[in-house]
C-alpha cells in the first residue's frame, strides 16, 4: 500500500510504498531534490548538519582493528618501519612507530608522558639529532617561540640578520 509523503527538498507531495520509506530521515520526490539537499552550496545549513564526521577516525581505527586483527601485528610493524628507515628526504622529524622520536626520548628523560601543549626543543636547532644533550621540554609554544626570540635563531638554526 502507498503512502502520500511530501518531499524533504521542495514540499511537493508524492506517494511511495510504506516499505520503501522505513528508517529514512529525508524521502525526496526525485534525485534532482536528493542532489539539491546534498549540495553544499544549494543547501548550506542543511549540509552542516547533514554530514557529521565527528569520531569517523576512531569508528574507521576501531573498524580497522576489528576487520584486519592480524594485520599490524608488532611484527609487521618492525618490518614496514625498517623498509622505510632512510627512504626520505630527511627534511622532517625522524619518527618512531609513527610517533616523533624526539617526544619519545624527552619523555624517558623526564620520566613521564609529555602533556598536551609541552614542545620539545632542539636546542643545537638541528631536528634530526635526538641526543638526550640536545633536547628541552618547555611548557608550551609561547615558552618555545620566546625562547627563539631570545637566542634569535628561527629555521632549523639560521640565525636570522639583525
Amino acid at each position: 500500500m502507498k503512502v502520500e509523503i511530501i518531499c524533504a527538498w521542495c514540499g511537493q507531495r508524492f506517494f511511495r510504498y510504506r516499505s520503501r520509506t522505513k528508517g529514512k530521515k529525508h524521502l525526496f520526490c526525485s534525485r534532482a531534490c536528493l542532489g539539491a539537499f546534498s549540495s553544499k552550496t544549494q543547501n548550506p545549513n542543511g549540509y552542516a548538519k547533514l554530514k557529521d564526521y565527528t569520531g569517523q577516525s576512531k569508528n574507521m581505527a576501531r573498524l580497522n582493528r576489528e576487520l584486519n586483527a592480524k594485520r599490524m601485528t608488532p611484527e609487521v610493524r618492525r618490518k614496514l618501519r625498517s623498509a622505510h628507515l632512510g627512504k626520505g628526504l630527511q627534511k622532517t622529524y625522524e619518527k618512531t612507530y609513527g610517533v616523533h622520536t624526539h617526544r619519545v626520548l624527552a619523555e624517558k628523560m623526564i620520566g613521564r608522558k609529555l602533556k598536551k601543549g609541552e614542545v620539545v626543543h632542539h636546542i643545537d636547532g638541528n631536528h634530526r639529532n635526538n641526543s638526550p644533550e640536545n633536547l628541552m621540554v618547555l611548557k608550551n609554544q609561547k615558552e618555545h617561540a620566546e625562547l627563539h626570540a631570545k637566542t634569535n635563531l628561527f629555521f632549523w638554526g639560521e640565525v636570522m640578520p639583525t
